[in-house]
Parts: C-alpha cells; sequence; structure tokens
C-alpha cells in the first residue's frame, strides 16, 4: 500500500503544546520535584561500551529489581537469556519459541517486565506476537512465575495470558510491557500495521491498537485476568475503552518511566518524515492524544481534521523530533539517573535503529527541550534497559549487549 506524504504546516502552538515546565524541574506523583542541570548540548557526550555479545536478535534488555545483579535480555525468536558477571547463562531463563510468531519483521517475544513484588512472587510479564493457534499474529502480554526451585529458570508451564489482541498486519506490534511507579503494568500497542493506520485504530479511544494501557495486574475483575485501575481516564468505559491510558500512537516500540521524576517518555516510530519522542509529566491523569494519525510528529498528515484538532489544542505534540533524513525508526531510552556517569544525570537519552545515531535530550536554560548533535555507534540500536542502581544499556540487534558510559 503506497505511503501518503506528510504535509508541513506552520501554526505558532507547536512549542506551547510541547508541553515544556520551568527548566530543571518536573513534578513527581507524590508532588516532589527533580532539579537537574539546565542541558547543554554542546557538552552532551557519550560511549556505548560492550558488556557482552553472541546474542539471537536481542530487543531488550530488563533488571529483576531483585539485587541479584542479573541483567535479563530478551531474545526476538523467543528466549530470555540471563547476563551475570559480563557472561551470558548457558541454558534461557524463558523458552517461549513454541509460542512466538518470529517471522522477522517487527513481530516476536519483545519485552519482559518483573513485578514490583517479584521477590516474594517471583511473577514476570512479556510481550510478544502469537503464533497460530492462539491467534496467529495477536499482539499478546502473558504472565509468567520463576520456577520454584531454581532462580535462573521460569517455569514454562505457567504462562497465562492476560491481554490478545488480534493485529491485522505483521508490523506496528509495539510490544512494551513494563511497571510504572504506581505499580501498574502499562503495554504499548503499535496501530495494527500497515501504512497510514488503514483501520484508524490510533484515534479510536475504543479500539486497543495505537495506544498505551494500563493495568492492575494485581486485583484481576470477574470477566478478566486483569483489573482496571479506577483512575484511568476511560475507567467506566465512556468516552474510550477501560484499559487506556494513552491514545494517538502508531508504533510505541519503547517507553520509560523516569525513576525520581516518575515522568513518561513515550517514543513513536514515524512513517513516511518524522519521529517523535513524547513526555507525560507525572501529575498526568491519563488520557493524551498523541495525534497519530492526524499528525506525524508536528506535521499534519491527515488534512481533514489535523489544522481544527492543533488549533483547539486537543493533541499533544511532541518534546523532541527529527526527520529521515538523520534516521527512520526511533529507539526510546531512558532518563540517566545512575551515579557513574554524573555529567548525564537528568539527560534523557534515545537513538534511531536504522543510522544508529545517539542522541541526549534536556532542557536548555530558558526550558525549552533542546537535543544534542547526533553521536554515531555504528549500531542497530533495537532497545535501552535500565539496571537496579539506575545505569543504562543498550542492546544491538546484530547480538551485543552495551553499557552507557561517558564519552569524550
Amino acid at each position: 500500500m503506497p505511503q501518503r506524504a506528510g504535509r508541513l504546516v506552520a501554526w505558532p502552538v507547536v512549542l506551547s503544546l510541547a508541553g515544556a515546565v520551568a527548566v530543571g524541574s518536573a513534578e513527581s506523583g507524590a508532588g516532589a520535584t527533580v532539579q537537574d542541570a539546565a542541558f547543554d548540548p554542546a557538552a552532551f557526550a557519550v560511549a556505548l561500551e560492550p558488556v557482552v555479545d553472541g546474542f539471537e536478535l536481542p530487543v531488550h534488555v530488563a533488571d529483576a529489581g531483585d539485587a541479584s545483579g542479573r541483567l535479563f535480555v530478551v531474545e526476538q525468536p523467543g528466549r530470555i537469556r540471563i547476563v551475570r558477571d559480563g557472561r551470558i547463562e548457558s541454558e534461557p531463563f524463558l523458552d517461549i519459541t513454541g509460542r512466538v510468531e518470529s517471522s522477522g519483521n517487527e513481530q516476536g517475544l519483545l519485552s519482559v517486565a518483573f513485578h514490583p513484588d517479584y521477590e516474594e512472587n517471583g511473577s514476570f510479564f512479556v510481550g510478544y506476537t502469537a503464533r497460530g493457534g492462539e491467534g496467529a499474529g495477536n499482539n499478546t502480554i502473558a504472565r509468567f512465575r520463576v520456577s520454584a526451585d531454581d532462580p535462573d529458570r521460569a517455569d514454562p508451564e505457567s504462562g497465562a495470558i492476560l491481554v490478545s489482541v488480534p493485529d491485522p498486519y505483521g508490523n506496528h506490534n509495539g510490544g512494551l510491557v513494563m511497571f510504572g511507579p504506581d505499580g501498574r503494568l502499562y503495554a504499548g500497542f503499535g496501530d495494527g500495521g500497515l501504512a497510514g493506520d488503514p483501520e484508524e485504530n490510533a484515534e479510536n479511544p475504543h479500539a486497543l491498537l495505537g495506544k498505551l494501557l494500563r493495568l492492575d495486574v494485581d486485583r484481576p475483575a470477574a470477566d478478566k485476568p486483569y483489573g482496571i485501575p479506577v483512575d484511568n481516564p476511560f475507567a467506566s468505559g465512556d468516552g474510550g475503552a477501560p484499559e487506556v491510558w494513552a491514545y494517538g500512537l502508531r508504533n510505541p516500540w519503547r517507553f520509560s518511566f523516569d525513576r525520581e521524576s516518575g515522568d513518561l517518555w513515550i517514543a513513536d516510530v514515524g512513517q513516511n518524515a518524522v519521529e517523535e519522542v513524547n513526555r507525560q509529566p507525572a501529575a498526568s491523569g491519563g488520557g493524551e492524544n498523541y495525534g497519530w494519525d492526524l499528525m506525524e510528529g508536528t506535521r499534519c498528515f491527515e488534512d481533514e481534521g489535523c489544522q481544527t484538532a492543533v488549533e483547539e489544542q486537543e493533541l499533544v505534540l511532541p518534546v523532541a523530533e527529527y526527520g529521515h533524513d538523520l534516521g527512520n525508526s526511533v529507539t526510546g531510552g531512558y532518563v540517566y539517573r545512575g551515579e557513574a556517569v554524573p555529567d548525564l544525570r537528568g539527560t534523557y537519552l534515545y537513538a534511531d535503529f536504522g543510522t544508529g545515531l545517539l542522541w541526549g535530550l534536556g532542557q536548555d536554560d530558558a526550558g525549552e527541550w533542546t537535543p544534542s548533535e547526533p553521536v554515531e555507534t555504528g549500531l542497530n540500536i533495537s532497545s535501552f534497559g535500565e539496571d537496579g542502581a539506575g545505569e543504562l544499556y543498550a542492546t544491538d540487534l546484530n547480538g551485543g549487549l552495551y553499557r552507557v558510559t561517558a564519552g569524550s
């Protein structure tokens, strides 16, 4: 299907809608603030240090939050591998290759999220594309448990599906699951695929595709294996599906929470022209519309309804974007809160999968969100991850795991 070109329009409201706050200040869910130094893009420097190589199509890295020092790397064909002391354990933590559709493209086992009480309950969650028999191509969230007698092995028979959403095409699967600081499970689903969201999922708040979902996995409902948080924006079902936290997303491949401020960062993969990064302040009550497919970044993608939506400020515009002269598939990262690279503290890192360019983003002296010049990595960065101490890692789809370190 041919893609439609985006039309560049100019409006004075772009910056005001981007949600900039006072320089260095971000509201947290508890009402506190995190003060960061003003971002100097000229001083941004970062490097990626190899940790270990030898994975098969690594697409995600996570920490279990159990102080074990282990990292868990997700391989797209359907395995989760443990990295301990800089080496890959020989046996996978979980192998569900028989359940996963992994014919390539954007499908497969795509992420893992460990329950905040993992040390006590042993529960973790995965996002994957299901193979035939469970609904071919379905975007799936499932719960698993660690084995009772081996902390390095999950019980593959413990799998229980929470969500299974039919996906009409083989791309734009999203696939990230992650717990927020509120203890809720967030999940990103793409718009269903093909060009231009032909089924109009992203702008339909009643559809689960093209959304960020927010679920209560500890209090299942009578008719569902999960609960709906009472403070979800459409919890009653009026105006949207109860699971929906935010909408208007094309393919939110990777998002993250700032561990100090609680702010939510959503990187949304673009189509013809623009890759974008969105920020949702921790004080948000959800329900934001990030614009797709009326808009691609700060450009009108569909003429009908776009200008009116912008003028009435119905859409939340990105805090950062870049054109396809620099890349074509944004990989969202994290705000750095570790100790190893003090100069990076408070800086949001993100990259482009296709070109390997990496940026830092922060607020300058005027409070404007300002990106650095891109840093060349030479990698196909498929994901970022954070360990228990706030140090950041990146996976290269070609097989490597890297640690974020100071650059020169």
